[in-house]
């Protein structure tokens, strides 16, 4: 019996170890405490730093602490360091490093507690729920890194954030900072915080601080109680965010988004009011979802990498005063329509490379802007027009990397190459130098001389025709003026992955033609190998280019005409790789016609249908069930009338066709 009362005694002494009140004079809490495998701990009295050096020593066990009933005093001893090398510990203040990765789980603070220091709290994984003291102003740097906390309203009184406060804390999920004088987020003060959905901001929030919300992965929304009153953005502070929809405009006093600060965000516009002075290298880089961006019309630069990977399509330098384009400013983005004003005198290092949906250019600069490195690498110069000013034509086409562009002018002479003066640039302007050279017309004498060369030769024509076949330095625009009844006729037909297939293409005509020219448009997997033409075009020359990814220019041109008004034109190597997929069309479109009269003829598009031997089910006509039928192509154009149905195919080159309402692949 005796040894059942010693051992409950015993129980209930070790439990009432585990949670301990003591009422404290500074320095004092040790002798105060016998063990040191308490878990509850509740002090009143005074503390000073080496109680709170006591507790971080020796308290490893402790979990819940109570300290709303104690006054933090100061303390110095310029003979021992206690924390960190410091030697002076103000009073009402947390010490720096007073719980740096304890187990605790709940902290009562000192109501009159002013100021927690540096990484107090920091690595303590297991402190959700906290409760600030009103009176706090001042939080250090690190104070309460990699803790538990869910959510943080920040009490008014706090004036001063330290670095890095609340980084990484993967739980938190909603943060409000409302402060009652004017306050900066600090650097990296929630970087990490990967669980972030939305910041409330009050107006005395002044500005954003470097990778202030760097990693906040989910944080969608920036919301303001009251005026927008930030007035900087700091260097990576939104970087890798959701962040959507910040308003610059109502941010009527923000004068600077530093470097990368919406890089890899979600905002999809961004419309940069007068007051922003300076939006930093890589501020919106690859924010992927950024459609439209607007620059202060009086800035002075689009700095590098600004706007590398958006999806921002508006002519975004158009009416500005921008000087200077950074590297790789506006790399790979689908902007069709750019003009750069003529303030711009330099262009850096692939700062428009990859701009594969360019279409339309202007330079208004009328001294040509240096440029850095491979400024349009990927981009299909050739094929683009670039407009500039008339008295700068000259010096835009000997300049290194400008000089590859189709440059014009359209002030005074009107379009280059346009030697007829219809205003466009067409075969039929071959035509034209023809009948000058042969001495048939003195027309147009004073626009004939295309290539500026002092002379009407041979050499205008080869010039006009890179013109129209995208080779030079003018572009090619067509204007058809007659329609035609005129028509192209080619057969659908099979091909496999690998092999090549001559598509012929056949022309009838009621006129006698000097000079053609058509536009093939190639579905995927299919490319045009080589083009030849037949007897009917025997004294023409001609040739043809890849304009633009899959769309060929042919062109042909002679003195004298096609020979006949019916059979085949052009013989046309078509080649198809593995990414063809069969079913498909071959367009034939802008087609002109020039006669000798220079009378310009529009000719009908075609389309030619195309497939794979898998694509479509061989049908063999049967021969017991005889008689008159009708052929025609995939076009629906008539080729045969009447014909015995065991003859409807014999001869025909190799494709589909429709003999009798059905449908017949020949071989």
């Amino acid at each position: 019996m005796k040894k059942l009362l010693l051992s409950v005694v015993l129980m209930v002494s070790a439990t009432m170890s585990w949670a301990l009140e003591v009422e404290c004079t500074p320095g004092n809490l040790a002798s105060l405490i016998q063990n040191t495998n308490i878990t509850s701990l509740t002090v009143t009295g005074q503390m000073d730093a080496r109680d709170f050096k006591f507790i971080a020593s020796e308290l490893d066990a402790l979990t819940t602490i109570n300290l709303s009933g104690v006054t933090i005093v100061s303390y110095s001893d310029h003979t021992k360091p206690l924390f960190n090398n410091e030697v002076d510990y103000p009073e009402k203040s947390i010490p720096t490093l007073a719980f740096f990765g304890k187990k605790i789980t709940q902290i009562t603070l000192p109501a009159n507690l002013h100021s927690i220091g540096m990484a107090a709290f920091a690595g303590c994984n297991q402190l959700v729920n906290f409760t600030f003291p009103e009176n706090l102003d001042s939080i250090a740097a690190y104070a309460f890194s990699a803790t538990k906390i869910n959510q943080l309203n920040l009490p008014q009184n706090v004036r001063v954030l330290g670095e890095g406060a609340f980084s990484n804390i993967t739980s938190l999920t909603q943060v409000s900072i409302s402060p009652a004088a004017p306050m900066t987020i600090p650097k990296s003060a929630f970087e990490g915080c990967t669980s972030i959905t939305s910041v409330t901001l009050g107006p005395n929030v002044i500005e954003i601080g470097d990778r202030a919300f760097k990693g906040a992965t989910n944080l969608a929304n920036i919301l303001f109680s009251g005026n927008n009153n930030i007035q900087s953005i700091g260097k990576e502070a939104l970087l890798g965010t959701k962040v959507s929809n910040f308003n610059f405009q109502q941010a009527t006093t923000l004068t600077n988004i530093d470097d990368w600060a919406f890089a890899q965000s979600k905002q999809v516009s961004a419309t940069i009011p007068t007051n922003i002075t300076r939006v930093g290298k890589g501020a919106f880089y690859y924010a992927a979802e950024l459609t439209s961006y607007f620059p202060n019309a009086a800035s002075d630069t689009i700095a590098d990498l600004l706007l590398a990977g958006t999806a921002v399509s508006n002519n975004v330098t158009d009416k500005t005063h921008v000087q200077h384009i950074g590297r790789y400013a506006l790399y790979n983005t689908p902007i069709e329509t750019l003009t750069i004003p003529n303030t711009v005198n330099y262009i850096g290092d692939r700062a428009m490379a990859g701009m594969i949906d360019l279409k339309e250019f202007t330079s208004e600069a009328i001294e040509v802007p240096d440029l850095g490195e491979e400024v349009w690498l990927g981009v299909k110069q050739a094929t683009i027009p670039l407009k500039v000013p008339f008295d700068s034509y000259d010096a835009y086409s000997s300049a290194d990397q400008w000089s590859r562009f189709l440059i014009w002018t359209d002030e005074p002479q009107g379009v280059f190459g346009d030697v007829n003066q219809d205003g466009v640039v067409t075969a039929s302007d071959i035509t034209c130098l023809y009948d000058i050279l042969l001495g048939n017309s003195t027309n147009f004498m004073e626009t004939a001389d295309v290539n500026g060369d002092g002379e009407i030769t041979v050499a205008d024509i080869t010039t006009v025709y890179n013109i129209l076949l995208g080779n030079s330095k003018a572009p090619g625009r067509n204007k058809k003026t007659f329609n035609s009844n005129d028509m192209l006729l080619a057969d659908g037909f099979v091909i496999e992955a690998g092999k090549s297939h001559v598509m012929d293409v056949e022309m009838r005509n009621t006129a006698q033609f000097a000079a053609m020219q058509l536009d093939i448009t190639m579905p995927q997997g299919l490319t045009i190998d080589k083009v030849t033409t037949t007897s009917r075009a025997s004294n023409m020359a001609m040739g043809f280019n890849e304009i633009e990814p899959g769309k060929w220019r042919i062109l042909i041109h002679s003195a004298t005409t096609t020979n006949g008004n019916e059979g085949t034109l052009l013989n046309i190597t078509v080649n198809a790789d593995d990414s063809f997929t069969g079913n498909d069309y071959i367009n034939i479109s802008n087609i002109i016609a020039v006669e000798p009269s220079e009378l310009t003829h529009e000719i009908g598009d075609l389309d030619v249908e195309v497939g794979t031997t898998t694509g479509v089910k061989d049908i063999n006509i049967d021969n017991a069930d005889n008689g008159p039928v009708n052929v025609y192509n995939m076009n629906g154009q008539l080729i045969r009338q009447n014909v015995e149905r065991n003859e409807a195919t014999t001869g025909l080159h190799s494709g589909i066709y429709i003999v009798g309402g059905k449908k017949v692949i020949v071989k």
